[in-house]
């Protein structure tokens, strides 16, 4: 296999992470913010991302000690960027902008397979 199918391989894998680790962290924080808006949350509560990164940071001590703080810093700026990456090129579209124009039906109506 070529340097080349070996990193696809590895960004696929990257990406599959990516994906659970954000599916958690979307569950936590909804989870969160449904009890918040329950009204049984304490008034001076920290906020949301204040309470996420503490338990985050109090489970991962195996971490701490399995890696370098090198390894974790490369792994942090790799997050990082592929962040930068998916907030730079992936844009979420609004259905309703759609409705306004008759975009979706105009295309649908054209025959553009993806509409239909």
């Amino acid at each position: 296999m070529s340097d080349s199918n070996h990193a696809t391989d590895a960004v696929d894998e990257l990406v599959t992470e990516l994906l659970a680790c954000g599916g958690v962290l979307s569950q936590m924080m909804s989870h969160m913010a449904e009890f918040s808006a329950s009204g049984r949350s304490a008034p001076d509560a920290p906020s949301i991302p204040e309470v996420m990164h503490t338990l985050i940071c109090s489970v991962l001590d195996h971490v701490e000690r399995r890696y370098s703080r090198r390894d974790i810093r490369m792994a942090t700026r790799l997050v990082e960027e592929v962040t930068t990456a998916i907030c730079d090129e992936i844009y979420a579209v609004n259905p309703e902008m759609f409705d306004d124009h008759g975009a979706l039906d105009g295309a649908a109506e054209a025959g553009d397979p993806e509409m239909n």
